[in-house]
């Protein structure tokens, strides 16, 4: 063993790029993306939102593990609160709440989805009616590309597919798996 580190609760997976790891966790009240130096377990920043979300099975703490891409950082927390951070200092370069932004009910076991990057996107399950049950995102500003789908969200990530040559987002939401083309999030297909 090189080091041992006690951490936050949570159901958090962590991210890895080079020497660092990063991961969410809950700390009191509020919920941390955190993220740790690999090699000595050294914490190099973190970033707060006030929240503490309780499942009575799951236990306490965010469910997401945090998406990395080109030096950012993607997190989304129990409540909704997508954050887009600087990967090497934490700090915030956009964020937005999913749940007030696109009219979608809080879930008993928390928002779960892993952020998912397509090209400029990055691509969550909202959850909302009324067409705002997958959002798209512009990575780099937080403006909304494209929004489709009236299902609420199931314990899942979005996950990126070529099916027929066509680029896909597919999503497992609560009744539905539907395949969403990727640079728009029109519904290509639906089972039940």
């Amino acid at each position: 063993e090189v080091w041992r580190r006690e951490i936050g609760a949570g159901w958090s997976a962590f991210s890895i790029v080079g020497d660092y790891a990063v991961t969410q966790e809950q700390r009191g009240e509020f919920e941390y993306v955190v993220c740790y130096d690999l090699l000595s377990g050294d914490m190099l920043w973190r970033h707060s939102d006030k929240g503490r979300h309780r499942d009575s099975l799951g236990g306490v703490g965010p469910c997401a593990t945090p998406t990395i891409d080109e030096g950012r950082v993607y997190a989304q927390g129990a409540f909704g609160m997508l954050n887009c951070l600087d990967g090497q200092t934490g700090s915030v370069i956009w964020s937005t709440n999913i749940i007030d932004e696109h009219d979608a009910d809080y879930i008993v076991w928390g928002r779960s989805g892993s952020p998912l990057i397509v090209d400029d996107k990055v691509i969550v399950s909202a959850g909302g009616t009324s067409g705002n049950s997958l959002v798209s995102y512009d990575k780099l500003t937080g403006e909304v590309i494209w929004k489709a789908g009236n299902d609420r969200s199931a314990y899942a990530s979005p996950v990126y597919a070529v099916l027929d040559e066509v680029p896909h987002v597919l999503t497992v939401n609560e009744g539905w798996v539907r395949g969403h083309r990727a640079s728009d999030g029109e519904i290509l297909w639906s089972y039940a």
